[in-house]
């Protein structure tokens, strides 16, 4: 590897494999190459976008923004991860270029906003019945019962 851009992928892909956190392979980064990621020419690929929280898990971050290098690392052993990062050597795939639009998941979400505001509106009418029953209604005490 002689590249930032190659140990960049290779820190990724080694905290995914590790479960670790976005900030856990910056930190490998540096620690590899001397060099803050900010100040790499031309400017990396693949990196978080500004404001993304650090301690978020690799997997969560390349699941949601680098989700066809999630795939590879999902289907394939530890022992492929040689090839697939001589792949990401040439390839132009960014972050930025990368849109999920999973239709399902749209669907689910709205799917539990609808049944909450009907859950909502069924306990609102719950509690309006209930308030025109008159609740105080008191027993009288059993016979044997002293004072």
């Amino acid at each position: 590897m002689s590249t930032p851009q190659e140990y960049w992928d290779a820190c990724l892909i080694r905290t995914w494999r590790q479960s670790g956190s976005v900030l856990d392979a910056m930190m490998m980064f540096k620690s590899i190459t001397k060099i803050q990621m900010e100040d790499v020419e031309p400017k990396l690929l693949r990196i978080p976008k500004d404001g993304f929280p650090w301690k978020t898990g690799v997997k969560v971050f390349i699941a949601s923004h680098l989700s066809k290098i999630s795939n590879r690392l999902w289907d394939q052993p530890p022992e492929k991860d040689v090839a697939l990062l001589k792949k990401l050597k040439d390839s132009k795939y960014d972050t930025e270029k990368d849109t999920i639009h999973d239709t399902a998941l749209i669907t689910e979400r709205s799917k539990t906003y609808k049944n909450k505001k009907k859950m909502e509106l069924l306990s609102k009418k719950i509690s309006e019945r209930n308030s025109t029953t008159d609740w105080s209604t008191m027993k009288t005490p059993r016979r044997g019962v002293y004072r």
